[in-house]
């Protein structure tokens, strides 16, 4: 790439980003250099670029941005991408889904995009696909991904979707008992961004630090999930961009070794310990609640299975549960009743 043109993509709203900020955790960025937290990876002939969440100033960034979350692309010089270009381990090992990326990144892209259906949901929609394409791929058929996404108009798909839905029971305690463990776990490794203060902003939020109550956990779990939404409405296409954004940007499902499904609960997770502390924060902090303050909850969540000690404590969680979807699918998806 040293002496070419490369065909880049991003998504719009990461035009004319720089951070100035001097505590950066990604480094200070020199005048001339680009910003460390500008991720180009090449795929293929195609070189993506995005921006790593774990900077603050990245995160407030694509969080404020009004614009929706679709792609531009231009042909640039070899000299204006980032040192960071260079192939993830993830891709180091080849697998056979690998010469299929980007056409599961595209159509998973597409899926959470499906705006007739909440967020949960199309993240249930995501995991179907996801399946179905591992089954395609490991018949040789990964040539007819096309084929299997456009079978999902069909009346037949939509049978089995909201068969799927309907079966997804959620109970908040239990929710929240999973993702706290699991927080708890992350807060005691040392070389992480969450501490225990984040893990006491959790408890206070859910009032959670008596005797479990399940009633006044599912109201406080209702007004809290209220409080989120109202603090979203404020922020255009957030949390969806989020999603849209970690997913495209860490190379999903091909982010970590171990293969799509484990890519997805890994994906999944973080999103929802991201979910968790944001929930929090607006709970907590209501009118005094600032995009500076969700960015920083973002930094430190979004990233977890790049991290080895956030990708130990997933990969632990994930243990003997990932042949179980149903079971994950009730401990982490709230999905209100959808018309058939």
């Amino acid at each position: 790439m040293e002496n070419h043109t490369a065909l880049t993509v991003w998504p719009t709203y990461l035009a004319g980003f720089r951070c100035e900020r001097p505590d950066c955790p990604l480094g200070r960025t020199a005048a001339d250099a680009p910003c460390p937290a500008l991720r180009d990876i090449r795929i293929h002939a195609v070189c993506e670029r995005s921006l790593r969440l774990d900077c603050p100033r990245a995160a407030h960034y694509v969080l404020a941005a009004p614009e929706s979350f679709h792609f531009e692309s231009q042909r640039l010089p070899a000299a204006a991408l980032s040192p960071a270009n260079r192939q993830l381990a993830s891709l180091a090992e080849p697998r056979p889904e690998h010469a299929f990326l980007l056409d599961l990144q595209r159509t998973s892209l597409r899926l959470l995009k499906a705006q007739a259906y909440p967020l949960d949901a199309r993240l249930v929609l995501l995991g179907i696909y996801l399946e179905d394409a591992v089954a395609y791929i490991e018949d040789g058929r990964g040539y007819k991904l096309g084929e299997l996404v456009k079978s999902y108009a069909s009346p037949l798909f939509a049978a089995r979707f909201h068969e799927a839905l309907k079966n997804i029971a959620f109970e908040p305690l239990a929710h929240l008992d999973f993702l706290i463990g699991i927080l708890k776990r992350l807060t005691d490794a040392q070389d992480l961004a969450l501490d225990a203060a984040d893990l006491a902003l959790v408890r206070r939020a859910y009032r959670l630090d008596g005797p479990p109550d399940l009633d006044r956990v599912r109201r406080t779990y209702a007004l809290n999930r209220r409080a989120f939404e109202r603090a979203a409405l404020t922020m255009p296409h957030f949390p969806e961009r989020l999603l849209l954004h970690q997913f495209y940007t860490e190379l999903y499902p091909c982010a970590v070794p171990g293969g799509i499904i484990h890519n997805y609960w890994l994906f999944v997770l973080s999103c929802k310990l991201a979910e968790l502390l944001l929930t929090a924060h607006a709970a907590l902090e209501r009118q005094q609640l600032t995009t500076a303050h969700l960015a920083e909850a973002i930094a430190k969540t979004t990233r977890l299975p790049q991290t080895r000690s956030g990708l130990s404590v997933l990969e632990r969680t994930l243990d003997g549960r990932e042949d179980d979807s149903l079971r994950l699918f009730r401990l982490l998806y709230h999905i209100p009743q959808i018309k058939s």
